[in-house]
């Protein structure tokens, strides 16, 4: 008796806190039959529709992957809702994702959140995929991984585009929400902006907030020649809404966030001016031609580019995984993490991407315009560097 006892007693210790389950999962990066991936995205709230929209663009990419058979087993992901970019939720959906699910690597969206996992992902040694937070603090974290350009490569290339093409235009104001990223673009817009004669007023606007009517009151005070907006979710087709019934009429420039539907469709939103990634979906390669098939996703139409970010973060994932599998090595979050930082370039939707030492994208920045509910791409700005 105290034999057998002390036998169960061994299995236990060598079998760890996760028990069987735990088992084998965490070594070879695979649950079951397939590898998974985790994805804690707002797919609740305010910025639903890009969450979903990040979500077709992994689940695309995944089918994709499973299709090439490029891998022995599988891939899966968990889906996790962290709602209107709540930092706590965000933290316990990375927590479930990789102690209980044994996701190898994690997808994140909003800067609060990725901010908060960087520590997280070090700590537990699971790499986080950041294709939608556009922070540039997110640079150089050692275990996170950028597929999408920062806010600063967005405004390096709006902001001169608008001096130049506009340059009666002299009085700005930036609305902004009142996060991480929103206020990483004050001193961004400022430091771009001003000078020759251009003044710039700056506006928070709480990230929860359903109405403006007190800041619509503001912007009107002020009269700006020039609105840049700094904001995300379906929030802002209300704010564009208040903003011309009001009577303003300021050029309304937007970062990547500002395509929604809600958006797009808003007769106010007609000829609103906004940046993206540029990406070539009109390429004939297997990987851009494959994306759009599996995803059903259009050029010109909502959030595409978000979509193919997650997708890319897909693609990178899927070839550290096989040159690991090729060389013997467990699909680990350590051992992916190891490989991103050789990868160099991937084979990515619209052609191949550079992937810098600082972990961020190199990519140039389209600027688009509103047209008919739908956006056309005006001007094309070359990558820095």
């Amino acid at each position: 008796m105290k034999k057998r006892s002390s036998l169960v007693l061994v299995l236990l210790a060598l079998l760890g806190p996760g028990g069987v389950a735990a088992c084998g999962s965490a070594d070879s990066g695979s649950s079951g039959d397939g590898y998974v991936l985790g994805a804690a995205l707002p797919l609740s709230g305010a910025a639903a529709s890009f969450g979903t929209a990040y979500q077709r663009g992994i689940d695309g990419c995944v089918n994709l992957v499973n299709e090439r058979h490029d891998l022995p087993k599988p891939v899966t992901v968990k889906y996790v809702d962290t709602g209107a970019g709540e930092t706590s939720k965000g933290i316990a959906a990375f927590t479930q994702l990789t102690t209980v699910d044994h996701a190898t690597t994690v997808f994140s969206a909003y800067s609060s959140i990725t901010t908060a996992l960087a520590p997280l992902a070090q700590r537990t040694r699971v790499p986080v995929l950041n294709g939608g937070s556009l922070s540039p603090s997110l640079a150089n974290q050692p275990w996170v991984w950028n597929t999408v350009p920062f806010l600063s490569s967005e405004l390096s290339a709006s902001v001169p585009y608008v001096k130049e093409r506009m340059p009666d235009r002299k009085k700005a104001m930036l609305i902004y929400q009142d996060d991480v990223v929103g206020k990483d673009a004050v001193g961004l817009v400022r430091q771009a902006w001003e000078g020759d004669g251009r003044t710039l007023d700056t506006l928070p606007v709480a990230v929860q907030l359903a109405s403006f009517s007190a800041q619509v009151d503001k912007v009107k005070a002020q009269d700006p020649d020039v609105i840049f907006l700094v904001h995300s979710g379906d929030p802002q087709a209300v704010l564009i809404q208040q903003l011309r019934s009001a009577g303003v009429t300021a050029q309304i420039v937007g970062a990547s966030p500002f395509p929604t539907p809600a958006v797009l469709k808003l007769k106010e939103a007609e000829g609103s001016l906004f940046t993206l990634q540029a990406v070539d979906f009109s390429a004939k390669d297997p990987t851009t031609t494959g994306f759009l098939r599996l995803t059903g996703a259009k050029p010109g139409e909502g959030a595409i580019v978000g979509e193919a970010d997650y997708c890319n973060g897909v693609l990178m994932w899927a070839q550290a995984a096989k040159r690991l599998v090729a060389e013997g090595k467990d699909v680990t979050g350590a051992n992916l993490n190891d490989k991103f930082g050789s990868q160099g370039r991937i084979d990515a939707v619209g052609g191949t991407l550079e992937l810098l030492p600082d972990h961020t994208l190199k990519s140039p920045i389209a600027i688009n315009q509103v047209k008919d509910g739908a956006f056309t791409t005006v001007a094309t700005v070359p990558a820095a560097g």
